[in-house]
């Protein structure tokens, strides 16, 4: 049997990234590949409780990268070097066919040589942890682990990041967008705007509540998880911005596929984080049928790019008066509404983000790299 090896530092958050890893495991699978799955933890009912895939870690075989060195690497930089080689001789002796590195490797560990094919999430992700080291220390980390990037084959997870990674000189590097694992499925819509995010400065909550302070009289929703955990991560901030939520703003605390009704009801899903890479949470709202609106800056905007579909907005009254056309049956542009999609149209406009084709772009690149 076909043998892929897939690296993912960690399973524990289950938030975007990690969905990265759990359908690249399932696209190799349908793919005829047995899948070795690089982590560090290994929880498929968790996996079920997120995402719905459960099956799919299930059917993966879990390898654990021995720990002792890395905890000796913490005290001093120059173990390190052994250490990495060990790790990689460890990853290399799993004798893949084909290695996917959905999240990069904690260091010292790095990555094996031969050919791979890497997700890249931003930017900052591909300097390597030694440029910090001393500059002998860097020489010989740089001669013994850097070689191997010319047998990498970077996929970029949207457009803007592979358009920046070819101008900083990574020619081989393929685009990637990401899917949203299992999908949603409109209900009738009720006017009312939805967030799917947990509570960290990046994700601009901020700007959310001020959007809604703005429109009093819809709903907003808020869904959130592992607040009181994020809440310790950030000093703090999840307390702090809900302390200043709005009246018309209900936080609910849940994975959204324990609650499909909170997104697959809603006629807006306003996204306000301005992150890089394409949103899967953005993906998964317009599977549910859901009108996205989004900062142009960032991933958000990126998928609304894609798919065609939604607004990409300047400032926060740029939104409102997006959010307030769509919601108000009142307004004057009804008539020029009732001719943008239906709730099952948008869904099918999220189909390019769907398993099936990240499993056929996934083939596309693969043989591409292989026959190069």
């Amino acid at each position: 049997m076909k043998v892929a090896m897939v690296i993912q530092n960690s399973l524990r958050s289950l938030g975007g990234g990690e969905l990265v890893c759990i359908t690249t495991c399932l696209a190799l699978q349908k793919l005829g590949y047995h899948v070795k799955l690089v982590t560090d933890r290994f929880e498929p009912d968790e996996v079920q409780a997120a995402f719905g895939m459960g099956e799919v870690l299930r059917k993966c075989e879990q390898i654990n990268v021995p720990q002792l060195g890395r905890k000796m690497a913490r005290f001093s930089a120059f173990p390190g070097i052994l250490f990495a080689w060990m790790s990689r001789r460890f990853l290399e002796k799993q004798r893949a066919d084909v290695v996917f590195v959905t999240r990069d490797p904690r260091r010292p560990d790095v990555l094996p040589e031969g050919p791979l094919f890497r997700f890249v999430y931003e930017i900052a992700q591909l300097r390597n942890f030694w440029e910090d080291y001393a500059v002998w220390l860097k020489l010989i980390y740089k001669n013994l682990y850097a070689r191997n990037g010319q047998n990498t084959t970077f996929l970029a997870l949207s457009p803007a990041l592979m358009d920046e990674m070819k101008r900083q000189g990574f020619p081989n590097t393929e685009l990637v967008y990401p899917s949203y694992g299992t999908r949603f499925r409109p209900r009738p819509k009720k006017n009312q705007v939805v967030y799917v995010t947990f509570l960290a400065p990046q994700k601009n909550v901020d700007d959310f509540f001020e959007i809604a302070r703005r429109l009093p009289q819809y709903k907003f929703y808020l869904i959130g998880r592992d607040t009181a955990r994020v809440n310790r991560i950030y000093g703090g901030y999840a307390s702090r911005v809900l302390a200043n939520k709005p009246s018309n703003v209900e936080y609910v605390e849940t994975r959204i596929r324990q609650s499909p009704d909170l997104l697959e009801e809603s006629k807006v899903y306003l996204h306000t984080s301005t992150e890089p890479g394409m949103s899967i949470a953005v993906m998964e709202a317009l599977s549910a049928g859901c009108v996205p609106l989004a900062p142009r800056q960032g991933g958000g905007g990126d998928v609304i790019e894609a798919a065609r579909v939604g607004f990409r907005y300047s400032g926060i009254d740029d939104a409102v008066r997006f959010i307030r056309t769509e919601l108000d049956e009142a307004d004057p542009e009804a008539a020029e509404r009732d001719k943008r999609l239906s709730p099952e149209e948008i869904s099918k406009k999220a189909e390019i983000f769907s398993p099936e084709a990240f499993q056929d772009r996934l083939r596309h690149v693969m043989e591409k790299r292989m026959s190069s």
